[in-house]
């Protein structure tokens, strides 16, 4: 425990001023998703993903998202086994139909299955059939193989426009975009993802994480988080859980100068 709030610490103290321009890089990455302007000052209406969820209580909607590879989801439900936590895991389609025994024990460990849609494309640039066959070909094969059928749709690269948000409602399910980016497929270090999601932390907010491949550090980083938001009074919990502490928030608070449910 000293090691990692240690860990932690440093990687505060050294890694501040290149999360921030790696913060801006990912910004630019996700900010103009689905191609529209999203002004922080925008109107919000339905035709807006979740980013959050309005309470004061301090838990976090703990998430994964998986699209190939097998070692890191391994590692990360050992993890969460070891500190009795539950999370939501975004599946896409073709991986869950290559690794069909990994989804059931996803399930199994009782984890609340979601869907990642079919083919990782950015849907804001398909029409809207081809919309809303990547997403009921994604949920046949998660309802298939788990008897879950998804009630919350993360679009690939976070990419969605107001379509893609209508479609998905239409079909049953909640897109959800993140509040706090782990950015683990970019870092190594456990250390310095473990103090970004801390850092970024605040009451009802989406932790975004991935147990792909293409994050192997993720299982590392995971004890320092839950050690150090534990210590700070957070609970984790999955998306349909966090839902009954309140009501979803449509604006994005990414890049904002101040934290949501927090005052300023």
């Amino acid at each position: 425990m000293i090691r990692a709030r240690e860990l932690l610490r440093r990687a505060f103290a050294t890694l501040a001023a290149a999360a921030f321009l790696t913060s801006l890089w990912a910004g630019a990455r996700y900010g103009a998703a689905g191609g529209e302007a999203r002004p922080v000052a925008a109107a919000v209406d339905e035709d807006q993903p979740m980013y959050y969820v309005r309470t004061t209580d301090k838990v976090l909607g703990l998430t994964f998202d998986i699209s190939w590879g097998t070692k890191a989801v391994e590692d990360v439900l050992a993890v969460l086994r070891d500190h009795r936590i539950r999370a939501t895991f975004f599946l896409s389609g073709p991986w869950s139909a290559q690794h069909p025994d990994l989804v059931r024990r996803i399930a199994r460990d009782g984890h609340e299955i979601a869907s990642h849609g079919q083919a990782h494309v950015n849907l804001s640039q398909r029409s809207e059939a081809e919309i809303a066959a990547n997403l009921s070909d994604a949920a046949r094969i998660l309802v298939g193989l788990t008897g879950q059928t998804p009630r919350f749709f993360r679009p690939p690269n976070g990419d969605f426009d107001r379509r893609v948000v209508r479609i998905a409602r239409e079909q049953g399910q909640e897109t959800v975009i993140w509040s706090v980016d782990s950015l683990d497929w970019i870092q190594r270090d456990p250390a310095a993802i473990a103090a970004r999601v801390v850092r970024g932390a605040f009451p009802g907010a989406v932790l975004l994480f991935h147990a792909s491949d293409s994050a192997p550090s993720t299982a590392a980083a995971l004890p320092a988080v839950f050690e150090e938001l534990t210590r700070m009074g957070y609970r984790f919990v999955p998306l349909g859980d966090l839902l009954k502490y309140g009501p979803p928030a449509r604006e994005d608070p990414r890049g904002r100068p101040y934290k949501p449910n927090m005052g300023r």
